[in-house]
């Protein structure tokens, strides 16, 4: 074929694009790069359509096959999209960083606030999320992991103020409605949280996160009942999770189900023996239940993974003290 065939391929595959017709528009620009691998716009469509399939490897191929043409602005920016959904995120800013040398747009800034926030470089997460925001005020992914990185860092009302922000654009947008959610209940504003986790379980009941912040909530609002309930359906999603186990041991102490509350804390300790909260309210346990030998164990358990754990320095040296 010649090069003029590739082009009327290509030209073909456009069309097709523009009537949704992803799967033979890609087709068609698969043809054009084999009749002609020097076909940029051609290497540059599949890498896009590859990645909409989620064939991330091959979408990297040809966006790489493309740069060896030419290095263009939507070239890098498909290869650090591609190597970003690959999850190598400091090669992905790398090629953030070499399209922005080119040109840029709210997406590159956008996904480059991501390399940052995930890399935990979050100051230059919150500005390349802040300079994207400046191209697009209603690009509500940004306003969100903006929110993100403002709650990592302590900054609540500014989080807040993000997700508040998403919420006006787009009122059902899940993620931002249990974010918002669980930094009310980070910043102790327990009643405004439990409204929005409500919102969140009522959108998606399995939301995992959303039904074990609850039980947090729910227990601060001092009703200790509701929230062994919300821990317990958090664990029909997720057994696997040591610090669930361990908050609903805890709540289970703090009710008087000692029997129940050790075999939570047994759990937590079964997933992960290098977790010192539930061995810490294992013997708290154990000591109401009379079982001081026990809760001397749990204690010394703690100092063994955190050395300067003064709750059980004190109670180990009580236990120690009543025996002599």
């Amino acid at each position: 074929m010649t090069n003029n065939q590739a082009k009327k391929l290509y030209q073909k595959g456009i069309e097709l694009l523009t009537y949704g017709k992803s799967q033979e528009a890609m087709n068609y620009f698969r043809e054009a790069v084999d009749a002609d691998p020097f076909c940029m716009e051609a290497q540059l469509e599949l890498g896009y359509i590859l990645g909409t399939m989620e064939s991330y490897e091959e979408a990297l191929k040809s966006f790489n096959n493309a740069l060896k043409i030419q290095n263009s602005f939507p070239g890098l920016f498909g290869q650090g999209l591609s190597l970003f959904l690959l999850g190598d995120y400091e090669k992905s800013l790398e090629s953030f960083l070499e399209a922005l040398e080119i040109g840029e747009n709210e997406d590159v800034w956008y996904y480059k606030g991501d390399c940052h926030l995930i890399l935990g470089e979050y100051e230059h997460a919150v500005n390349s999320f802040e300079i994207s925001l400046s191209m697009d005020p209603d690009f509500v992914e940004a306003w969100n992991d903006l929110g993100v990185a403002y709650s990592i860092m302590g900054q609540d009302e500014r989080a807040i103020e993000c997700f508040e922000q998403v919420l006006g654009i787009d009122n059902y947008y899940e993620t931002a409605i249990y974010n918002l959610g669980s930094t009310l209940a980070d910043s102790g504003n327990y009643e405004d949280a439990l409204g929005y986790l409500n919102r969140t379980i009522e959108i998606d009941p399995e939301n995992f996160k959303a039904l074990f912040y609850k039980g947090n909530v729910l227990y601060f609002l001092e009703k200790e009942e509701e929230a062994v309930e919300y821990f317990k359906k958090a664990l029909k999603i997720d057994k696997k999770q040591e610090e669930l186990w361990n908050y609903l041991g805890y709540v289970q102490f703090s009710l008087g189900q000692n029997h129940e509350a050790v075999e939570s804390l047994k759990e937590a300790i079964k997933l992960n023996n290098d977790y010192a909260a539930p061995y810490l309210n294992l013997g708290n346990v154990y000591m109401d239940l009379g079982q001081d030998d026990l809760a001397l164990e749990s204690f010394e358990k703690v100092l063994e993974i955190e050395p300067d754990n003064e709750e059980a320095l004190f109670y180990k040296d009580s236990l120690k003290d009543d025996w002599d």
